[in-house]
């Protein structure tokens, strides 16, 4: 009896350790700074890829770039944001085709991650806000100036998808030109069910412990769904695409969030989940391209206009 007391004992002290490295993990990732980028082959800023840009920051001392756009007299401003693990260095593989489209690119170190100031991720949860507020002060910069009012088109990969429409379904639809989310999801049940997967260790029920641990420490996420049908009944323009090859956020996950947002999906079968939005082709074939295409018309001949008492919106 002493001996299985001790088992049980043991079995739960494992268990509980398992999941605590889940959540350290998931609030404390590996950086993709420079030498991330490096070790990759890839650019280490815009200035590589001979685009015009400054340095900035945003929310809490985190830094972030601001290219030149190639459309100065475009009204539409692009916020990209990256991915968990990820850094505004991923961004700038997704900065076409909304480069060609756009006045201006910003693209984020979301906290906790990048060169972003050290302390632990809240994995969206604070990001959503320090977005709002800093779309709000964009529009504003855009209203003091006496210039075209600013349209913001929101780009987002994986967690950045989530948290980019969390954040534009508390914006005003009028002052947004779309946004394009790439394999979002609707908790984080999802990435931790399927990277523990990925690593051939025991996701059921870590994963959901896993969750309900990040959210006592960071608080709970806003719905995904929700947002994205908050956006799409005010006809702001969407684009949202999954990976028919996704290990990280599985196609039948954004499926049911699509759906149950009643917003169309597209699929790109030839993309990974690190690579979706990374190769942006509107001059391609396949239905992806097409898809794109169709946006890129729809954004840059539509405003939207709702009248404030018709307009739903998210508040937090």
């Amino acid at each position: 009896m002493e001996f299985a007391l001790l088992l049980l004992v043991g079995l739960l002290c494992a268990a509980a350790l398992f999941t605590w490295g889940i959540v350290r993990d998931a609030r404390s990732p590996s950086r993709a700074t420079i030498g991330w980028a490096l070790a990759r082959k890839l650019p280490v800023d815009p200035a590589a890829l001979n685009i015009e840009f400054t340095e900035s920051t945003w929310a809490a001392n985190q830094p972030a770039w601001v290219l030149r756009g190639g459309s100065p007299s475009s009204d539409i401003t692009t916020i990209i944001i990256h991915g968990w693990r990820r850094s505004r260095i991923d961004s700038l593989r997704r900065i076409h085709p909304w480069l060609s489209r756009s006045s201006s690119l910003w693209l984020l170190d979301l906290a906790g991650h990048g060169d972003a100031p050290p302390g632990p991720t809240t994995l969206g949860v604070r990001d959503v806000d320090d977005l709002v507020r800093l779309a709000r002060t964009l529009l504003a910069q855009g209203h003091a100036t006496g210039a075209p009012p600013t349209r913001l088109l929101f780009i987002g990969h994986s967690l950045g998808a989530s948290i980019a429409a969390r954040a534009a379904a508390r914006l005003d639809p009028a002052s947004l030109a779309g946004l394009v989310a790439f394999a979002p999801y609707e908790s984080l049940a999802e990435p931790l069910e399927s990277r523990l997967r990925s690593q051939a260790l025991p996701a059921v029920p870590f994963a959901r412990l896993a969750e309900l641990w990040l959210h006592a420490l960071c608080g709970r996420e806003a719905s995904v769904t929700r947002a994205l049908a908050v956006l799409h009944a005010n006809q702001v323009p969407l684009l949202i695409v999954a990976s028919g090859q996704d290990t990280v956020v599985s196609r039948p996950h954004v499926e049911k969030v699509a759906e149950a947002a009643q917003v169309t999906l597209v699929i790109d079968e030839l993309s990974t989940h690190d690579e979706l939005g990374s190769s942006c082709d509107a001059k391609a074939t396949t239905p992806c391209a097409r898809a794109l295409h169709a946006f890129l018309e729809k954004i840059a001949t539509t405003s939207t206009v709702v009248q404030s008492d018709a307009t739903t919106r998210i508040e937090q």
